[in-house]
């Protein structure tokens, strides 16, 4: 595998958390090449993989963490060294057709992918290749239970990308007037941006909110992310914050741990329900109390471990 090592900057952990979890099992690893931190570098060897530059390879395989759209940048120079087997996340239909490209070019046989939707499409695209599903996973020592609900400073956090209906109407009812609403600001020109820069103050603040509102990202923006609906991280960021989820449950994580952990959104009166939730917060302790002890169980990287080593035992036999 080659190691993602967390940094101070870092504002997310979720590839950085695998590699320990990876590392933690008795996995084998490679420190990322420092010069690859060069962008005149990067390019020049995604322009040889894009050529199909005809470099040998020798016998090693890299496990190689990635995005759907990043799979090239991430596997230079890997992929002229030896055989890579990719473990990706965020495979949105806008990355498709790029994705489909890149596998291809580093002749992909194996390929771990966190959803199942993906899963399924790219088996049918690529036959060839074994596709499996990995779900998604985090370090669960990342997170703390925090106080009890009704001791909890902050009333709603939106986490991540909104699902811009529901926040409307918060907006429109102006929610933030009598609440504690922590959401980030949206620039057009910039993106989204970040409410917390490090990653310690982030998980702080989830241990201090008493509601997480969290859709799955297709019911943010289906014309970019389709019809994908998986389990990301911050359901698990939630449950192990013991905070109430508002949104979505997505069929994986329901399927994992055998119920829908989410109470579903009020589409017809959003701000209605989320009053009645913090007005109520004293008899969704035992709800969030469940959550937590659950996720500890089903979250953990390492209880997927077992999966992937298994499959590459498989692979290397069949090899």
């Amino acid at each position: 595998m080659v190691h993602v090592p967390r940094i101070s900057t870092d504002k997310q952990v979720y590839m950085q958390s695998f590699c320990e979890a990876w590392i933690a099992q008795g996995g084998c690893y490679v420190e990322r090449n420092g010069w690859l931190n060069s962008r005149i570098a990067r390019n020049i060897l995604k322009m040889m993989a894009v050529m199909r530059f005809p470099a040998k390879k020798g016998n090693k395989t890299f496990l190689v963490c990635s995005r759907g759209g990043h799979l090239l940048k991430a596997v230079v120079p890997y992929m002229f060294q030896g055989e890579i087997i990719p473990m990706l996340w965020d495979c949105w239909p806008s990355t498709w057709n790029r994705l489909e490209r890149d596998l291809k070019l580093i002749k992909c046989r194996l390929c771990f992918v966190t959803a199942s939707d993906v899963v399924r499409e790219f088996s049918r695209r690529l036959p060839h290749v074994h596709f499996v599903h990995v779900p998604e996973g985090v370090d669960v020592n990342d997170y703390t239970e925090g106080k009890q609900l009704k001791e909890r400073g902050v009333d709603v956090y939106e986490l991540g990308a909104k699902n811009m209906y529901f926040h409307k109407k918060l907006l429109d009812e102006e929610f933030g007037k009598s609440y504690k609403w922590v959401y980030g600001q949206h620039k057009p020109q910039k993106g989204l941006d970040s409410v917390y820069d490090k990653w310690e103050t982030f998980t702080s603040v989830l241990a201090d909110t008493k509601i997480i509102i969290s859709f799955p990202r297709c019911m943010r923006n289906s014309e970019k992310y389709g019809c994908v609906a998986t389990l990301t991280m911050r359901y698990w960021e939630a449950m192990l914050s013991r905070c109430i989820i508002v949104g979505h449950g997505p069929k994986e994580l329901i399927d994992i741990i055998g119920y829908n952990p989410v109470v579903e959104a009020d589409f017809v009166n959003p701000c209605k329900q989320i009053k009645y939730l913090l007005s109520h917060i004293e008899e969704y302790q035992p709800l969030v109390d469940k959550n937590f002890s659950v996720a500890r169980q089903y979250a953990p990287w390492n209880v997927r471990m077992s999966l992937l080593f298994a499959e590459l035992q498989d692979y290397q036999f069949r090899s």
